[in-house]
């Protein structure tokens, strides 16, 4: 248990790094204050350009992506892995550094889905890709993915521990994005091809 608590521990500080800031901060912007409000890929490149957006995205994903990786290869309970990988997502959603209000996780979740189901993830990008092509809206594309990632883990992965690790961040995920719905409910919500 000791072991298993210091991964979770370390996973949430990880996911705690806020890069939108560490990145876009340097270049004169605070993407807490601007476009969105909200300290993400998606906004970073909305302010700064796709590339620096990109590079977060990167990061966020990465930072997930860690952790869940080490705590695969050290730790034999999966249950331990699994809030491992919750603790990195919980991290970047609620980060220690920045009071608790963070993003919206859809990058740090596609990091941990990666490393423990990387078979939902293959189904789940062009899902997320039609989503956003079809709609227009990045959040469209995120809420479709978050939605019907519970159902693909476990239709390649039997194991209890991940299902519940990716219904918890779907539905975080959701909760996340209530401006997002109200906004596309009113038909404010900005689309990516206006970005």
């Amino acid at each position: 248990m000791g072991k298993g608590f210091l991964f979770v521990l370390g996973a949430y500080l990880l996911g705690s790094i806020p890069f939108a800031l560490v990145v876009a901060r340097p270049l004169g912007v605070d993407p807490r204050r601007a476009g969105s409000g909200n300290p993400g890929a998606t906004n970073v490149a909305r302010l700064l350009g796709k590339k620096w957006g990109a590079l977060v995205l990167v990061l966020d994903l990465g930072k997930a992506l860690l952790p869940t990786a080490l705590a695969r290869a050290w730790l034999s309970d999966p249950w331990w892995v699994a809030a491992t990988g919750l603790s990195a997502f919980l991290g970047h959603l609620f980060p220690l550094w920045l009071g608790f209000k963070g993003g919206k996780g859809v990058a740090s979740a596609a990091g941990v889905l990666l490393v423990l189901c990387p078979k939902a993830l293959t189904l789940l990008l062009p899902v997320f890709v039609l989503a956003v092509a079809l709609s227009g809206y990045v959040s469209v594309g995120s809420l479709t993915a978050a939605a019907l990632a519970p159902a693909g883990v476990g239709l390649f992965y039997p194991q209890a521990a991940y299902f519940w690790m990716t219904l918890s961040m779907a539905l975080l995920i959701w909760v996340k994005h209530r401006a997002n719905l109200r906004r596309l409910l009113r038909g404010e919500e900005k689309s990516w091809r206006r970005a």
